[in-house]
Order: C-alpha cells, then structure tokens, then sequence
C-alpha cells in the first residue's frame, strides 16, 4: 500500500510542471475572464450613474428656472413679495427658500418643517451661479404616528440657486432643493448586485477556466506520456547494442596489430570513452523512466551503510586521483540504516562523482555520515562537502532539474549530461527524505542529505 502510494505521487512529481502550466492557464483565463466582468460592471455603473446624475440636475435646472419664472412674472404684475404669491411646494422639492439682498428670508417651505434651520444654515453666504449644483447630507429624525420611536434617516440633497432681478435692480434669490435618496440607495443597492455576481462568477469562471486549462494542456501531457515511454524503451532497447559495442572493442584492443599500430588504438580508446559515456546516458535515461513509471518499488532492508560508504569511496579512488583530491569519509564504524542499498549505493555514487567533477585538482572532498533525532524523528544523515566552483543561490533550485547544467560549456567539458541530481533527487525522494545544497559561488557546495528512518 505505501509502495503504491508513493509511486502514484512519484508519478505526480514528475508532471509537477504540467499541473503547475495548467494552474498558470486557469488562473490567466480566469483573470481575463474576471477583467472583462470587472470592465463591464464599471462601464456599466458609470453610463447609468452619468445618465442618471445629469438627468436629475437638468431637471432641478429646469425646476428652479421655472420657478424664477414664475416670480419675476408676479413681480412685473406689481404684487408684493409673500408666502401666498409665490410658487407652493411640489413634489419633486425638498425645500425652496426665497431670500433678498440682505439674505433675510422672504417666503419658503419645506418637506419637513423642524429643519428649516438646518437647512438655511447649509445656504447662508451661498451665491449660486447659474450651472452651479450643491449636494448635501442631511441627518433626519421625524415622527410617524403608527411607530412608538423617532424614524432617523439620512436624507441626500441636490441644490441649485438662481439670482432674481426686477430690471437691472437685484431682489434676491431662490434655492431649491430636491432629495436624491433614492438615487443614492439605488447606487448601493446596484453596488451590492453586482459584488454578488462578482463573487459568483468568479466561481464560475474558475471551473470555466480549468475545464479550459485542461483542454488545453491535454496534447501536452498525451505528449509527454509518449515521451517518457518513448525514453523507457529507446534506453531498454539501446543497452543490448551498446554492450555488444564495447564488447567487441574491448576484444580488438586484444589485438596484437591492434596494440602496435597506435592510431589504431587510439581510436579505440576514442570509442570505448564515447561508448562507456553512452551507456551511462542510457542508464540514467532508463533509471528516470523507470522513476516515473506508475510500478516502481523501492524495497527498503536494514544493512550497514558504513561499509556500503566505504566500497563507494573505494571504487571512485581511481577518478579522484587522476586530479589528485583526497577523499574523506567520516562516518560511524557501523551504522545500521533502513534502505535499498542498491539506489543509496548510487546516490553516494553520483554525489562523489559530482563532487570531484566540480572540484580543482588537489582539492578535497569530504563524506560525512550520521544518525540524528530531529523533532522525535531518526534520520540518517549524509553531507558530502567540496572545494569546486559551487552554485549560485538562484540556481540552487532549478539543479535537480533533468538536463539543467549551471555552466553548460564547462559541463561538456566534463563529460556531464544534467541526470545525475535528478537522479539523487528522485532516490531521496523515493525514500521520504529532502535533499539541499549550500555553499558560495567559487567556495565548494554542501548537500545534505536527510532520509527518515
């Protein structure tokens, strides 16, 4: 059950980049899609807004115009200014007050008469011009016979004034006011709609979007099925020839002719490297596609990873001296681990490599293992130290990658292909542990190794 389940997220891993393309798409589709709502709401609110606020200020023009009309008229008719003889309240006002030159108020009324001072109060030193548009909050408390308490409510107001003239001699001037409550509910209402819809298709168009993502990403992940089981059978297949190839180099380099004539053997050599480096390539190839096969088992024994550190070291001397760097292995004299000793075998195998790799000649390179408690929990723990080129911090990521090289030329050079991290990565991975590297550029790196047990 447990093998079962870590092969499935093995194999989730492994399309890591594809799940998080596809959750990049959604989230773009779901962006544009949510923009154009947004753009829509806005364009929509504003043409509604403008239409409405002009609407009602070229009536209140219209209604103050009329009036001042209406005044003048009784004027030229030579009756006197008072309450009887100008206009009445209608029902599109609020208020309208009519005050002289000195300010003194002539006649008026108003919808609820208790704010009459309040309201001339918001008018005293106002001298309107003509265009001139006047919004004010009023905070109204009145009484409603078949409530037991005070009804409070703010109560928005639109106000426009017009100067009266008899002749060329000034006589006062008119305010009008009309309530735009209503107006200003409608507004929050609309802006409560549409938050709501908001929130709703955004929802929406997160399952839009996915099912969208997903269509989308579909001839991506068919495609890289194929090419993985494309990379399992070309390796399968390559291994056979490859052997037969460098079998029978090795039996030309028996040759008599062969070992006199030394263009000859050269070139045999040449071959043999090359063919050696293939087969290596082939094997990694075939060990990642068997990483992400869906029946990978890892079977896990209890053995003595000292002496399996030890063999490592051992069989890697002969590299390390051709560019004479010291090996150290410090470790336990024995130190029993739960494991597969075969994939830990390689994991020491390509950390060492890559550690004298990257190194200068005389360096060192340093193998320290150990067992420790970290929150209650066993681990075994591996560091292998060097003195090489080490690895930028924004690289340190991306090196577990399959085929990323830091320096590409100087990874040529080497001989390296980019699998041999990626290949560590899955064997910790595969054993429910972490791998991380530090270290300065130009300073050597440290991985570290941290394996549950």
């Amino acid at each position: 059950m447990k093998t079962s389940l870590f092969t499935r997220w093995n194999l989730l891993k492994n399309l890591n980049l594809i799940s998080r393309t596809q959750w990049r798409l959604t989230m773009i589709y779901t962006g544009i899609l949510m923009l154009f709502l947004i753009l829509f709401m806005v364009i929509v609110y504003f043409l509604l807004y403008g239409v409405i606020v002009s609407s009602q200020e070229d009536q209140l023009k219209k209604l103050v115009d009329q009036e001042v009309s209406v005044i003048k008229e009784k004027m030229i008719k030579g009756k006197k200014p008072s309450i009887q003889n100008f206009v009445m309240l209608s029902d599109e006002q609020f208020f309208y007050y009519v005050v002289d030159a000195k300010g003194k108020l002539l006649t008026g009324d108003e919808l609820y008469h208790h704010l009459r001072p309040k309201l001339y109060k918001k008018l005293e030193g106002w001298n309107p011009n003509p265009k001139e548009i006047r919004y004010e909050n009023l905070n109204v408390s009145y009484f409603v016979p078949w409530q037991e308490d005070l009804n409070k409510r703010n109560i928005d107001l639109m106000m426009a004034g017009r100067k009266i003239y008899k002749g060329n001699q000034f006589i006062g001037i008119l305010y009008v006011g009309k309530s735009i409550s209503n107006r200003v509910e409608l507004f929050d209402w609309l802006l409560n709609i549409f938050a709501i819809m908001l929130i709703i298709f955004s929802f929406v168009s997160f399952f839009i979007s996915y099912f969208m993502s997903k269509r989308a990403m579909s001839p991506i992940i068919r495609s890289y099925m194929k090419q993985r089981e494309f990379a399992a059978d070309a390796s399968h297949e390559l291994r056979t020839p490859l052997s037969v190839i460098l079998s029978s180099i090795n039996a030309l380099e028996m040759e008599k002719q062969v070992q006199e004539d030394e263009f000859s053997h050269s070139v045999l050599s040449n071959m043999k490297y090359e063919v050696k480096r293939m087969i290596k390539l082939v094997g990694d190839l075939l060990t990642l596609a068997r990483s992400d096969a869906e029946n990978t088992e890892v079977r896990k024994e209890v053995f003595d990873f000292h002496q399996l550190a030890q063999k490592a070291v051992h069989s890697i001397e002969t590299l390390a001296d051709e560019k004479r760097i010291t090996l150290k292995l410090n470790a336990p004299a024995q130190l029993f681990v739960y494991g597969n000793r075969e994939r830990l075998d390689q994991l020491l195998y390509i950390l060492l490599e890559n550690a004298i790799k990257y190194s200068p000649e005389n360096a060192e390179v340093n193998l320290e293992l150990s067992l420790k408690k970290e929150e209650k929990i066993k681990l075994l723990v591996i560091l292998v130290e060097d003195q090489g080129i080490g690895i930028k911090p924004e690289e340190r990521e991306r090196i577990f990658e399959r085929f990323y090289r830091t320096d590409k030329s100087r990874s040529k050079q080497l001989g390296g292909h980019g699998l041999g991290l990626a290949i560590a990565k899955w064997i910790v991975d595969s054993h429910g542990g972490w791998i991380q590297v530090a270290g300065k550029s130009g300073k050597g790196s440290v991985f570290t190794i941290k394996i549950p047990q």
